[in-house]
């Protein structure tokens, strides 16, 4: 089997359980470093990992011939909407190229299924719950890289039969998530102690806890007849921003009190983001195991033994 983006949160969490169940994994990662991936070190030896990038076609051919992958998760992208304002190109290379070699490379191989990860992020702010039919609005330079990524996949399945299944997560969380995200910064901060400013928390959003993401990629890699579909993976189950802060710091035992209303909300703000899951669990059998205050519970403990170590990549 073959992941990119292995390094990442969900694809770390995906290569954990891959190896755990049996599977020889393949991991790509773009950076060329000594240092192991934080996230993948307590599967060193139990994993191979190839350093190439994405946009070198090349490199993707010789992975591919090297690996012979029977299974391809790709997860592999620029990701951070924010800032691919100031980084276009590298969504267009990373996210449109990287995807369209990967593809192309694979086409003289026999596998069995190419699971390519979209986002959430490509509906925009059009009417809630999301469908995978709805007419989308992806209104930021990452949003429609990925877009047009998933796009070439489909092309690609319709003109070649190609086995490739279109995910789009929505928001993930849970142990090793990047501390900048929300749900690791109000845990952390209410650890230290530390202020917690916010807008008034109108925005809505969902929140799924990582393994039930994993759940949902190895279905997606799995389930008979889905191949040519693009699948939304999510739960359906809407917060708003200041409920989940508030169910954080009451599962704490409110050590802070959240600022709500010191920071302005964003331009051009998408108020209400949750999936209709009914394709995902009909077609794939999906079906979330943890409630949020499960999924909660579990990541808090997680970030209070992460702060008992001075040396955690994970507290900043």
């Amino acid at each position: 089997m073959l992941v990119t983006g292995a390094t990442g949160f969900i694809g770390s969490h995906l290569t954990r359980r891959l190896v755990n169940e049996g599977a020889e994994v393949h991991v790509l990662t773009s950076s060329v470093s000594s240092v192991y991936p934080v996230r993948l070190v307590d599967l060193q030896g139990r994993i191979t990992v190839h350093e190439a990038s994405l946009t070198d076609r090349d490199a993707m051919e010789k992975l591919v011939a090297r690996t012979e992958p029977s299974l391809v998760f790709h997860l592999g992208a620029y990701t951070h909407v924010g800032k691919s304002w100031n980084r276009i190109e590298e969504c267009v290379q990373t996210n449109i190229e990287g995807t369209v070699n990967l593809l192309q490379a694979l086409a003289p191989q026999q596998y069995d299924r190419f699971v390519s990860t979209g986002t959430s992020e490509i509906y925009g702010g059009i009417e809630v719950p999301f469908r995978e039919d709805a007419a989308v609005n992806p209104s930021s330079p990452y949003s429609v890289s990925k877009y047009t990524a998933e796009m070439y996949c489909k092309i690609l399945h319709n003109a070649h039969g190609w086995p490739v299944v279109m995910l789009r997560p929505f928001n993930a969380y849970g142990p090793a998530q990047s501390p900048d995200r929300i749900i690791p910064e109000i845990i952390v901060r209410a650890l230290r102690g530390q202020e917690l400013k916010m807008t008034q928390g109108r925005q809505t959003r969902e929140f799924n806890f990582v393994e039930d993401l994993v759940d949902g990629f190895l279905l997606a890699a799995t389930a008979p007849g889905v191949e040519g579909e693009v699948i939304n993976l999510g739960n359906g189950e809407e917060i708003s921003m200041k409920d989940l802060a508030t169910q954080i710091l009451d599962l704490m035992g409110n050590p802070i009190t959240a600022e709500f209303g010191a920071l302005p909300d964003r331009p051009g703000e998408i108020w209400r983001m949750y999936s209709d899951s009914t394709k995902a669990r009909e077609r794939l059998g999906w079906k979330p195991s943890h409630s949020l205050k499960d999924g909660l519970a579990k990541t808090i403990a997680w970030y209070e033994h992460e702060l008992s170590r001075a040396d955690s990549p994970f507290i900043v």
